[in-house]
């Protein structure tokens, strides 16, 4: 799915939604239908953090 953007920052931002997503939210058969998240042995958030 090829995609045009309009600007770097918006290439950024959908990677960064993307990337949550594919490493949250998204099963993988590899790590049990779990998203790879789940093997981390530390506490772990979904939480984007901003540069505010």
């Amino acid at each position: 799915n090829a995609r045009v953007w309009t600007s770097e920052t918006q290439r950024a931002e959908a990677i960064q939604v993307w990337n949550i997503h594919y490493n949250y939210h998204r099963p993988h058969t590899a790590v049990g239908d779990q998203p790879p998240a789940s093997q981390l042995h530390h506490g772990v958030t979904n939480l984007l953090i901003g540069n505010n």
